[in-house]
């Protein structure tokens, strides 16, 4: 008897020790997934998607001056900062009766200019006219019909700071997404507005700032976007490249390297590892949840139509709520009736948001 409680021991003995053993290697295993998970999350690139999603966006605004006070809306200039970068934003408040809880906020993302330093000088006078004469008529209107419109410059255009990240080729839309996300995170200060119902307005180049916001940002109630750039970034580098060398008509392997030359440069002198595909807003498109509605002239060819056909497509396949409409235009920026049908239909789609989300929040 005595014999079988010694063998009784040491059985139990080594039964212990085998289990303290597996224990030991489950929580070393543990420890190096979640390692290895936190290593993913802190090597996300700061202009990747994933990285738009994973960073903190907090700014204040500051009051610069005055701008004009005509019958139908007032305008002044603020500032913010975004990544330490003075950004400058012009507001335009509306003159009619303000609701209880205070005006519904449009952020408008004007699109590219061919000389940042310019944007929003007028053309015809040479003074500072934000946003100029090209876009002057866009937040004017949507101010007429009760929306207090804030339109940022981005960082490098017209005084604000960081002309640097305007020559960072196909990268540059994603850094004034970031300059607009600082600036969501200030609205509450515009005293008002209504931060319960924001909305986003891009044109062009503005659309695919507006894709990359909306991706990491709940904020926005529901978008609109005129002729949005939204194409990958290679389609966006071979069908500009093309557009601008006329004399040749044949792509090949070695002609898109080199017209990817610049961004290629671009990308080599950042401090951190980046794969163009990850900052692609059209490979995310099932992580929208904010509503679209979409327009674009059929016959324009700044931006081809078929890039919206395209993003229509993946929000179709997603289950995504949008509405696209077609316009029998060459038109990249609409004007006369086509761009007060545009803005009807922006009008009737944002207030029908609002109605809902109220219906379905039972109040």
């Amino acid at each position: 008897m005595k014999l079988q409680a010694s063998k009784y021991k040491d059985l139990k003995y080594y039964a212990n020790a085998l289990f303290a053993v597996l224990f030991l290697c489950a929580f070393i295993s543990c420890k190096k997934e979640n390692q290895k998970e936190d290593k993913q999350q802190v090597s996300f690139s700061p202009l990747s998607i994933k990285g738009l999603q994973k960073s903190d966006y907090k700014s204040t605004l500051t009051f610069e001056k005055k701008l004009e006070n005509i019958d139908n809306f007032n305008s002044k200039l603020v500032s913010y900062l975004s990544d330490s970068l003075k950004v400058y934003a012009l507001v335009t408040i509306p003159k009619t009766k303000k609701p209880k809880n205070g005006y519904p906020i449009l952020i408008f993302g004007h699109g590219n200019h061919p000389e940042p330093k310019k944007y929003g000088v007028s053309t015809k006078t040479g003074k500072d006219w934000r946003p100029g004469d090209y876009y002057r008529g866009i937040p004017e209107a949507y101010a007429k019909k009760g929306y207090l419109v804030i339109t940022p410059d981005y960082r490098g255009h017209n005084i604000s700071e960081g002309f640097q990240f305007t020559q960072t080729s196909y990268l540059a839309s994603t850094y004034y997404a970031i300059d607009v996300l600082h600036l969501i995170s200030a609205l509450y200060q515009l005293e008002d507005g209504n931060t319960d119902n924001v909305f986003y307005l891009g044109h062009s180049m503005g659309g695919d700032v507006g894709l990359k916001i909306l991706l990491a940002s709940k904020q926005i109630k529901a978008a609109s976007i005129w002729a949005g750039v939204s194409a990958s970034t290679i389609e966006q580098v071979l069908y500009y490249s093309k557009y601008y060398d006329k004399n040749n008509s044949k792509v090949t392997n070695e002609s898109i390297q080199n017209y990817k030359s610049k961004l290629n440069e671009v990308i080599s002198n950042l401090d951190f590892e980046y794969d163009i595909s990850s900052g692609d807003a059209i490979n995310y498109v099932e992580d929208i949840e904010t509503p679209l509605i979409l327009h674009h002239a059929q016959w324009e060819a700044s931006v081809p139509y078929q890039w919206s056909a395209a993003l229509a497509s993946k929000l179709f396949i997603h289950n995504k709520e949008f509405e696209f409409y077609t316009y029998n235009s060459e038109n990249h920026l609409f004007k006369d009736e086509n761009r007060a049908i545009a803005i009807q239909r922006d009008l009737d789609f944002f207030n029908n948001i609002k109605t809902t989300k109220i219906n379905k929040n039972g109040s």
